[in-house]
């Protein structure tokens, strides 16, 4: 469970450094790409000053989080990451006994629910969704996370339960909704449930500790389909039978991939700081008619602002490298990722990354040119 609440305690501080996925590598190149993976994340030193890792081994989904909680701002309503909650349970309170002793969410001693309600937004009405949180159970039944009548993740007479729709080609809604073989210990130990829809494979998967046990799969490329004017609630009919003790922590909301085929394969995206400026580059090694990659800067996760484009090969089954340099990065904090407006798909989804930005006082190196594309 220690390495369990540390890497989620981390992943909540920033947003994640990206994606490592590597595919067709050669040897050289994989050993290479390590290398230079393990230099940029050797010590605590060394991130404090540039890049920023967040969620990057996680097994399971490497996209991006768009709503995040650990409770360590002290405040039961505010988020780490994205929207925080408009309303909840006026008796709900942090405790200090939360997943590893860190903070955690307490029902309160009244026998009232947690009922945190995020209002609809458009970031939660992706084609797929990635839910997760530490628990540990006190009562028989209560519900992680609901949405409308259409989506429910929670525990029912100490089991796992999901309920959920999606569509298929014809338009036609269908429906999953099941009771899973797997009890929760009611050990008063926290342990990490979670549930993970791709679209790309109609697969919709129960994680407990990262390890599947159950799982449901249809024909590819069916989304996930619910009201989206629906808020999300998080701990519906969940109070911890009033046990005055953190009964969730670490609440973690993803995106997933469209459900439809990506246009390209990236490789890595990854920062560095380059005196006062930061040098950003990424690597394909598949592009079908991508015309050219736009470069998005944030400061809270919610709100990006383009910073610049990048010409794209087109159509390419080589290993390619592209970068742009921003010039003007904002201190502290921020984040990075690319976008594709010229494709036929609404929204790619792609690794974001975060780098804490304090200025060199050594004159900045000059950019090499890309030698996939042209940087504008």
């Amino acid at each position: 469970m220690t390495t369990n609440r540390l890497r989620t305690q981390n992943k909540l501080k920033t947003i994640q450094r990206g994606t490592l996925v590597v595919a067709c590598f050669s040897i050289v190149g994989i050993l290479s790409y390590f290398i230079i993976g393990l230099l940029q994340t050797t010590t605590s030193d060394s991130k404090a000053s540039g890049q920023l890792d967040f969620l990057a081994s996680d097994p399971i989904n490497n996209s991006e989080i768009i709503c995040g909680f650990t409770w360590e701002k002290g405040l039961p309503s505010q988020s780490d990451v994205g929207p925080s909650a408009e309303k909840m349970s006026s008796v709900a309170c942090i405790t200090t006994d939360g997943c590893e002793n860190s903070h955690g969410l307490c029902a309160g001693n009244n026998g009232r629910s947690i009922n945190m309600f995020l209002s609809a937004d458009n970031i939660f009405n992706s084609d797929g969704i990635d839910v997760g949180l530490d628990f540990r159970r006190y009562e028989a039944s209560c519900n992680f996370f609901t949405r409308g009548n259409y989506f429910n993740f929670g525990m029912k007479d100490g089991f796992l339960t999901i309920k959920y729709k999606y569509k298929g080609e014809n338009g036609k809604l269908y429906s999953v909704d099941e009771i899973t073989k797997y009890e929760i210990p009611k050990d008063t130990i926290f342990r990490n449930y979670r549930f993970f829809y791709n679209p790309q494979e109609s697969k919709g998967e129960i994680f407990v500790e990262n390890v599947a046990i159950w799982s449901s799969h249809d024909d590819d490329g069916r989304n996930l389909w619910w009201n989206e004017t629906d808020d999300i609630i998080i701990g519906n009919e969940m109070n911890g039978e009033s046990c005055k003790k953190a009964i969730i922590d670490n609440v973690i909301i993803r995106s997933t991939v469209r459900g439809r085929t990506m246009p390209l394969k990236l490789l890595s995206f990854t920062a560095e700081i380059q005196g006062k400026n930061v040098m950003l580059n990424w690597f394909t090694n598949k592009e079908n008619g991508t015309e050219y990659f736009v470069i998005e800067r944030s400061i809270d996760t919610h709100s990006y602002e383009e910073i610049g484009r990048v010409k794209a090969a087109g159509k390419s089954d080589e290993l390619l490298a592209y970068a742009l340099l921003d010039t003007k990065p904002s201190l502290g904090i921020c984040y990075y990722r690319i976008s594709m407006p010229n494709t036929d798909i609404k929204s790619v989804w792609v690794p974001v990354i975060a780098l804490k930005y304090t200025p060199s006082p050594f004159p900045a190196v000059e950019p090499t040119s890309a030698s996939g594309g042209d940087v504008n």
